[in-house]
């Protein structure tokens, strides 16, 4: 049994012992921490130094940049955060919200940024839009007074164009050859109607119409006008705006397309065709009304002259009438109505007017694609206007080719009349007169481009139009006889009771402005 006890001294030896091993242990273990605290702390104390040293430069380089720039950046910064707090453009208050997180933030810079790019790409386009449309005409009133417009020229064509009792009293006074009879000189007499019946003689026929004008010192013009019929035979009676007055100062005989015609109102030309003795009275200006109704405008009595028909393009008796402006040469142009005989016509007047504002008379002629008045004189015609340029375009173009022109055109004097010799050269080129412009061998699709109208026309900026209608009735002689002293007059079937007029006190104007501008341009598309 007791060789297995232990001793309790031995026992207390070990513990003894293992105490101190521990405790030397714990020592070490202390000086390693301590060394490794000192190195650990010399360490950081390095990288701290370092870091400061930079951070020292950082600020001094920092400090330099906010001494330089900081003002600047300050003010635009301020500046931009106001401008995006109180501007009514959507989306810029959403980028300085103090609320935004920075992804809302660059969100909002993202569609900003794509508003403007677009909103430049679509001003771009409406200024090249603009410049192919430079002008746009609007409706600047419905209710402008019409005696604020110029009432406009009538002008009275007979559709017989030879006097039955002149060509027969010149029939027989002319000097002829043996072989050509009465009734052949007067075939011959229709060629002066060469638009519409020259085409049905032979050069033969010319040739010995040609020699009896030659041989009675005869011109092709000297001989229209005698055997044209007189206006003054045609008008029996005028009333002007309620008023009885002499037809021969409101009437005149003019040069048309239809030759000889008689004209109210017109100022075409520097000169007039009235008689010397009242030509003074005549006013400077076209006449103006101040009222409507068939009471305020021209009526007159019209006489055809049924017995006096010789030669006419009509299968009727009466009158074509042009009403078009007092400065318009009376052409196909114009608004063209008939009357025939005995009836009583009205023809009821809807003016319209058109000006131009001072920005477009401010652009240039060929960007507006218009012209004013006072911009271009013209060789034979008193003002400048669309229709007037091209009536002379036609009168140049058929010089060029024939040497001369129509009696029937505008001619200052410059231009030789046409005589029989030239009358098959005007015969060939009847298309410029067809045509709604006098060129030849061209499509019509020339009229989309206005730069390449013929003689440089441009349309005019500035006009007056007169829109008509026309009521006509038969004339009852009966119903005649108990109305005022005008209708009196009217004394045969045959006769034609005429009024034209304004319709109504109001009338349409138009502004023709500039389409647009950049600044209106940008306030479009803000």
């Amino acid at each position: 049994m007791s060789a297995f006890k232990r001793s309790p001294f031995k026992n207390r030896k070990n513990r003894i012992f293992d105490v101190q091993q521990q405790q030397q242990q714990q020592q070490l273990q202390q000086q390693q921490e301590l060394k490794h605290k000192k190195l650990h702390s010399s360490t950081t104390i390095n990288a701290n130094i370092r870091t400061n040293m930079k951070l020292e430069k950082h600020k001094v380089s920092r400090l330099r940049q906010l001494a330089t720039f900081s003002p600047l950046r300050h003010w635009f910064m301020e500046n931009l955060r106001n401008y995006c707090n109180s501007t009514s453009l959507h989306g810029f208050n959403y980028i300085t919200l103090k609320t935004a997180t920075a992804n809302e933030r660059h969100f909002w810079i993202a569609i900003v940024i794509v508003s403007i790019i677009t909103s430049i790409v679509l001003v771009l386009v409406s200024w090249f839009w603009n410049r192919e449309t430079p002008t746009v005409t609007v409706i600047e009133s419905a209710h402008f007074a019409t005696w604020a417009i110029p009432f406009p020229a009538v002008t009275i064509c007979n559709f017989n164009k030879i006097s039955k009792m002149k060509a027969f009293k010149l029939a027989r006074t002319l000097k002829r050859p043996a072989s050509v009879s009465e009734e052949k000189l007067l075939s011959l007499f229709r060629i002066t109607m060469f638009f519409n019946f020259a085409l049905n003689h032979t050069q033969e026929d010319f040739n010995i119409f040609e020699t009896i004008l030659e041989s009675n010192n005869l011109t092709l013009a000297k001989l229209t006008e005698q055997l044209s019929p007189d206006c003054m035979d045609m008008i029996s009676k005028c009333v002007w705006k309620g008023t009885a007055s002499r037809c021969d100062s409101l009437f005149q005989p003019v040069q048309a397309t239809e030759e000889v015609c008689c004209s109210f109102n017109y100022y075409g030309r520097t000169t007039n065709n009235f008689p010397k003795k009242i030509a003074y009275q005549v006013p400077k200006l076209p006449y103006r009304v101040t009222g409507c109704g068939h009471s305020t405008g021209i009526s007159v009595v019209l006489n055809p002259l049924n017995e006096d028909y010789f030669s006419t393009y009509l299968s009727s008796y009466g009158f074509r009438l042009f009403i078009h402006s007092a400065y318009d040469f009376p052409d196909e142009n114009a608004e063209t109505k008939v009357v025939t005989s005995g009836r009583e016509s009205f023809v009821r007047i809807n003016p319209e007017s058109t000006y131009a504002t001072n920005a477009v008379r401010n652009m240039d002629p060929q960007i507006r694609n218009c012209l004013f008045s006072d911009e271009r004189t013209l060789p034979a015609m008193q003002r400048y206007t669309f229709g007037n340029c091209m009536a002379e375009c036609r009168t140049k173009i058929i010089y060029e080719f024939c040497g001369c022109i129509p009696m029937s055109l505008p001619n200052n004097g410059s231009f030789k009349v046409c005589d029989l010799r030239e009358i098959y050269c005007v015969m060939n080129i009847r298309d410029i007169f067809s045509l709604s412009l006098p060129t030849r061998n061209v499509t019509q699709s020339i009229v989309q481009v206005t730069d390449k109208f013929p003689c440089d026309c441009l349309p005019g900026c500035e006009f007056n139009s007169y829109a008509s209608e026309i009521t006509m009735g038969l004339l009852d002689l009966n119903l005649v006889a108990s109305s005022n002293s005008l209708n009196k007059t009217v004394n045969t079937e045959e006769q034609i009771l005429l009024h034209v007029f304004f319709s109504d006190l109001m009338a349409k104007r138009y502004r023709k402005d500039v389409f647009q501008d950049w600044l209106s341009s940008l306030g479009n598309h803000k």
